[in-house]
Formats: structure tokens, sequence, C-alpha cells
């Protein structure tokens, strides 16, 4: 899966074909533990370039990879409604704080905010979260569709983590100081 997208960025002029596979990474990592370079060879990547390779992207812009690509994929937004304060960015894990979702909804400019009148498929726990009620299958047991979380590769991990890491600094560039440091 990784590795089709890598192929597809570096056909779309996101990555350079010097980028070093997972596999070659995964390699180079045994015989020593060096990550001073990147595996990733950026052509004079910035936020703009970047924007502009997303948004003319030709391959599946459903993939893994693509979709963590946040400021590339906001900067058109932020230069549309940012400038008229129309625009409200938040981590996902934030969104499900009733708090939050009520902030949501008033810079949405919906009145009255009373979350359980106006969508019955969420209610609060104990805590104040907001919580999504869990589909029941035939048997009516609703956590029989839950899955099951891996753990990460440490490798896949790091390599991911380096793939990021520009895109990631472009979004606090992009957003401001509170997101310093986002995906570390």
């Amino acid at each position: 899966m990784v590795k089709g997208e890598i192929d597809s960025f570096i056909l779309n002029g996101l990555l350079d074909n010097a980028t070093t596979s997972l596999d070659d990474f995964k390699a180079s990592l045994a015989s020593t533990s060096d990550v001073s370079t990147s595996p990733f060879v950026f052509p004079n990547l910035t936020l703009e370039k970047s924007s502009q390779i997303i948004q003319n992207y030709k391959g599946d812009k459903k993939g893994f990879l693509i979709r963590g690509l946040y400021a590339p994929i906001l900067l058109p937004w932020v230069k549309q409604f940012a400038a008229h304060d129309r625009l409200m960015v938040m981590k996902f894990k934030e969104v499900w704080n009733a708090s939050n979702v009520d902030e949501v909804l008033r810079f949405a400019g919906v009145e009255d905010t009373s979350i359980d009148e106006h969508y019955d498929d969420f209610i609060r726990n104990r805590q104040g979260k907001i919580i999504r009620k869990a589909n029941k299958n035939a048997t009516g047991d609703r956590h029989a569709n839950k899955g099951v979380q891996v753990p990460l590769d440490p490798t896949i991990r790091l390599y991911l983590k380096l793939f990021y890491q520009p895109f990631n600094r472009f979004l606090a560039q992009l957003l401001g100081e509170e997101w310093e440091g986002w995906g570390e």
C-alpha cells in the first residue's frame, strides 16, 4: 500500500525518484541505526508547490498517505476563508469533546447548541464527552464488529514520521504555533 503511494508521489512530482523505498529503508536500518538522512527526497518542496501537486494529483486521492498531507490540502481553504474568520480547524480527537462540539456549532451559526435535540445519533457520556452510538449487529452485540488495534512496526512509524515531517512544519506555518510539533 505504502509503496504504491510513494511511487505515485514520485510520478506526480511530490517526491524525487531518489527516494528510498520502505524495504530499502528497513534494510539500511538493519545495518545501521543512523537516520540522520531522510529516506525522502522532496524536489524544492514548498507549501505552495506541494499544494498545487495535491490539487492536480493523478492517482488515488483516498490513499493512506495523501490524506495525511494536511497543510497542502488546507492551503486553498485557508486562502479562501481564513482571512474572513470563516475557517475553523481542530484536531479530530478534540472534536468529540462536548464543549468543542458546542463551539463548532456556534461557529457555524447554529443558535440552539443542544446536541441531544439536534443529533439523535450522538449522546453525552458521564464525562461530558460526545460518543457515537455503537452500531449493533444482527445479534444485538454492539462490540462484535470492533476491530483489534495492532501496534505499528517501529520502523514503519519512523518512515512515516520522516515522510510527514516537512508537511507538519508547513502545517505550523499555515495554522500557527499551536500546531508546532504536530505528528511527533
